[in-house]
């Protein structure tokens, strides 16, 4: 279920976090995808699909964000399964949840997928202070 920040909300990391891969699939809306069910079921992420998109690039794709048109899976907004690498003492603001998954913005200005286990909320006082 997507859940969405209010543009002030922050978080620091505390594990460290590797993205899996590079150049993954990125979709507009509308987008047709082939969903792999073998490899969704291999996952330990409830509420992803392994898919591949029209220009052959794959990745996890949250399940919410699909919609079955007549058989055909489709996207039903923008997105990108761009992953961040991090470590901890990182400060990232955070845009929406979905299924275990945080879409933020690094304070250097790389936005992308982190697992919301790897972050802690934070005020934006204790981002400025440096504490966290």
């Amino acid at each position: 279920m997507l859940i969405t920040f209010s543009p002030e909300t922050f978080a620091v990391v505390i594990r460290p976090y590797v993205r899996p891969y590079e150049d993954p699939i990125a979709l507009r809306l509308g987008d047709r995808v082939i969903v792999d069910l073998e490899r969704t079921q291999e996952t330990d992420f409830v509420g992803w699909s392994w898919c591949t998109g029209p220009d052959g690039r794959q990745g996890w794709v949250p399940d919410s964000w699909l919609e079955d048109r007549l058989g055909e899976p489709r996207i039903i907004r923008d997105f990108s399964a761009l992953e961040l690498t991090v470590k901890p003492g990182d400060r990232v603001a955070l845009h929406c949840s979905e299924s275990g998954f945080v879409l933020a913005t690094h304070e250097d200005g790389r936005t992308g997928w982190i697992p919301d286990a790897c972050l802690q909320l934070a005020e934006p006082s204790d981002l400025e202070s440096g504490g966290g």
